[in-house]
């Protein structure tokens, strides 16, 4: 699998999740995983945490795909 797909697919999902986190989609807080950080945190709490997620994922996926950081010395 090229390393590229791989950072498409990072840029896509950390928009979809800050998409998600900004919109409050039920479906995406009702799943299993974020339930734990709903209860942990509450759901303000998770929105803010999947939004900062989001933005790390999309951001790092974009950068690396626009050169900015060195594919070879993260692995």
């Amino acid at each position: 699998m090229n390393k590229d797909v791989l950072f498409y697919l990072m840029t896509g999902v950390g928009a979809i999740i800050f998409v998600a986190s900004l919109t409050n989609w039920e479906w995406f807080f009702k799943q299993r995983r974020a339930q734990i950080l709903v209860k942990a945190m509450g759901r303000n709490g998770a929105r803010i945490f999947y939004a900062l997620l989001g933005i790390f994922f999309a951001v790092f996926g974009w950068m690396v795909l626009s050169g900015r950081i060195a594919i070879d010395s993260l692995f």
